[in-house]
């Protein structure tokens, strides 16, 4: 038998107050009238102490009655021996430490590293205990241990990092963990900041009902920090040199007061601008530098601030190639008129981020170094190449080139033909050029007399069409009145048909390169896109997206991977602390891990001269938002299931035991009933008489 609030047992020391009555019991005379004394004989007597119990079954009825109500508030259980030890669960502990970049604000750190050490130091004898860091992902440091010290000393090498806070990466991978104690006591405990950022992916999260989860919240009351927010590079080209121009924005939130702050442009590792700024108490500050000339080759650079409570987002890197632009080989056919590639070729001009270089030339041009120095080759209404060129060409495109065919009148009158299908001087096909076109052309349609066709289906969640995501009424207002019929080929995907059905653009890969086939005309003797607003950046982006440039990024975030050039063989990259990662090769290619803000460089074989690329990376800007989240609101959406752990078996806790039996409510009913039989028993009035003796006088007396 067991009791499940045993203390209640002291009130077992009650019992001596009927004892202790019973003893104590006096009689009391009463006086009586009487008539005058004078002729009785004076005997003085004396009553005897009493020193024994008379009313026995009274003071046992009062004793049990008691017994029973102490008994019934102590609430026994009653199980085998081997059950209760079994019930006796001990407890699995995971500690999961914060240790994003928030938790570097003051003396946060600090305070969470003496939270744990606080939470681990109370595991008792027979307990375990897990310790976890996470930031964006979680990392299991020390597994499930009774060695306390163990778990102390796994708490030496956490530090806080340039990542983000993700507290669903850590419920994950506690649920992991606990997965080894199903016999245990489960507890969960948060050491965290609970900056509001972290709980995006918490809601739909499946966490076992089993599972105790508590929060220990050291973030600083004061929460006021200003940060590099976001830089912008641009380029100036002027006749003999290219000057660059950044400009930053420095945000705040919560300050207690106005802050004076320097602002330092450094370029290649030298100052190439300050600027003294006054930083609001919430809000954001644009500082502009004056342009300087741009260094030659790849340039890193960074706007700092003079640090703060948390430096670490007190410098935005960035980097950029020192030549931007994009190389585009144009093949005209030997008829074309002089101005029907001018609006294509205008409208490439614009604009220099990056800037597009065009440079006409025949097809049997299309080999050596022009060619592999180019990043696109656009076939102007004009077929593949035959020869050496050809085969030039199909191999550049397979080890990565670009190759957009413009189709238009003179590629549809070709006919079943295709492109590129005629014999070459010697009279043999060329199959590798003609491998390289994703259709085959079955004349023209003519739209006339329906005042032009217009885009029906399009992919807009192709890359091709992310400019028009938001505006698809753009593309829906081209005319055509003259575009070729299409039949796309096997492995190629249309990703935009006209009104009537045929192709309009297809795509397909070849080999690690790009091959797009436009039908829509680019002139405007053939329809009027050239005229509409949606020409310049369909025209942008087709380049970029078959030459697989985008727009230069200065700079990604922690958390993501980068994506090796496939040209280098033996790719080395040092990393922001200084040290060289040489990452294996897999069928994708090489990845480096972004774990840490600042400059990656990336060498092909020995790590000397200048890099073959370089990468900046910061850490999220959601980090810099020090709000915190109610603790409450941690586990909102999360879905509690059944515990798959525990077995139907398993020996039910006291709780449950006890639950079950409601054993106190008898002994309840049985103390009142014996309560009430003792009140029979006392108006019976079932008492011992007391001895009275009679005194002796000595002889002589009275």
């Amino acid at each position: 038998m067991g009791f499940l609030f045993p203390a209640f047992l002291a009130a077992m020391a009650a019992l001596s107050v009927p004892i202790v009555l019973h003893l104590r019991h006096r009689d009391k005379d009463r006086p009586q009238r009487f008539p005058s004394l004078m002729f009785l004989e004076q005997l003085p007597i004396r009553t005897a102490q009493r020193r024994r119990v008379t009313d026995l079954p009274l003071l046992l009825l009062r004793a049990l009655a008691l017994a029973l109500i102490v008994f019934a508030f102590a609430r026994p259980v009653f199980s085998k021996e081997e059950s209760v030890k079994k019930t006796e669960r001990v407890r699995a502990v995971v500690v999961l430490l914060d240790r994003s970049m928030s938790m570097g604000y003051k003396d946060v750190w600090k305070t969470a590293l003496d939270s744990a050490r606080a939470v681990i130091n109370t595991i008792g004898t027979g307990d375990r205990v897990s310790v976890v860091v996470f930031d964006e992902e979680a990392e299991i440091i020390q597994a499930l241990t009774n060695d306390k010290a163990a778990a102390l000393s796994s708490l030496s090498s956490a530090k806080p990092v340039s990542r983000g806070t993700h507290f669903a990466a850590a419920l994950r991978a506690a649920r992991q963990v606990l997965v080894a104690a199903p016999e245990a006591t489960s507890e969960v405990v948060f050491i965290t900041d609970l900056q509001r950022s972290g709980v995006a992916g918490v809601a739909g999260l499946d966490l076992p009902s089993s599972i105790n989860v508590r929060s220990i919240s050291v973030g600083s009351k004061e929460r006021g920090n200003s940060a590099v927010a976001n830089v912008e590079v641009r380029r100036i080209v002027e006749p003999t040199r290219t000057m660059v121009g950044v400009q930053a924005r420095v945000s705040s939130r919560e300050l207690t007061a106005e802050r004076k702050a320097k602002v330092t442009l450094m370029l290649n590792g030298r100052p190439s601008g300050t600027r003294d700024v006054t930083i609001p108490v919430s809000g954001d500050v644009p500082v502009s530098f004056e342009p300087v000339l741009l260094p030659s080759g790849r340039v890193s650079g960074y706007v700092s601030i003079d640090n703060d409570a948390l430096a670490v987002d007190d410098t935005l890197h960035f980097a950029l190639a020192g030549d931007d632009g994009v190389d585009v080989l144009l093949v005209i056919p030997g008829d074309a008129l002089r101005d029907e590639t001018l609006y294509f070729e205008r409208a490439l001009a614009v604009g220099q981020a990056p800037s597009i270089r065009i440079e006409e030339v025949r097809g049997d041009q299309l080999e050596g170094p022009k060619l592999q120095k180019a990043a696109l080759v656009v076939l102007w209404d004009s077929p593949t190449p035959t020869g050496r060129a050809g085969a030039a060409l199909a191999d550049w495109v397979t080890r990565g080139g670009g190759l957009a065919v413009v189709a238009g009148r003179r590629l549809a009158a070709r006919g079943n033909g295709g492109v590129g299908a005629r014999s070459n001087d010697s009279g043999s096909a060329a199959p590798a050029a003609t491998r390289l076109v994703p259709a085959k052309f079955v004349g023209a349609a003519d739209r006339l007399a329906d005042r032009g066709g217009t885009l029906g289906d399009v992919r807009l969640d192709h890359p091709l069409f992310a400019p028009f995501r938001d505006a698809s009424a753009a593309l829906s207002a081209v005319r055509f009145l003259r575009y070729p019929r299409m039949e796309a080929t096997a492995g190629a995907e249309v990703i935009a048909r006209f009104d009537d059905g045929l192709p309009a653009v297809i795509d397909r890969r070849e080999g690690t390169g790009k091959v797009l086939l436009v039908g829509m005309p680019l002139d405007a003797a053939s329809g009027d896109f050239p005229l509409q607003p949606a020409f310049l950046p369909f025209l942008k982006r087709m380049v970029l997206y078959t030459a697989g440039r985008d727009a230069p990024r200065l700079w990604r975030t922690t958390g993501q991977s980068w994506l090796l050039p496939a040209s280098l063989k033996e790719p080395a990259v040092t990393i922001p602390d200084g040290s060289i990662v040489r990452p294996p090769r897999d069928t994708v290619g090489s990845t480096v891990a972004l774990n840490a803000a600042g400059v990656y460089s990336v060498y092909d074989g020995k790590v000397q001269g200048e890099p073959k690329d370089l990468l900046a990376v910061n850490a999220p800007a959601t980090e810099s938002d020090l709000t915190p989240v109610d603790a409450k609101e941690l586990l909102i959406g999360v879905r509690q299931t059944n515990d798959s752990t525990a077995s139907a078996g398993d020996v039910p806790t006291r709780v449950e035991t006890e639950s079950r039996q409601r054993l106190w409510r008898l002994l309840l009913i049985a103390a009142v009933l014996l309560l009430f039989a003792e009140t029979v028993f006392a108006n019976r009035g079932w008492r011992g008489t007391a001895t009275r003796m009679k005194a002796v006088l000595p002889a002589g007396s009275e």
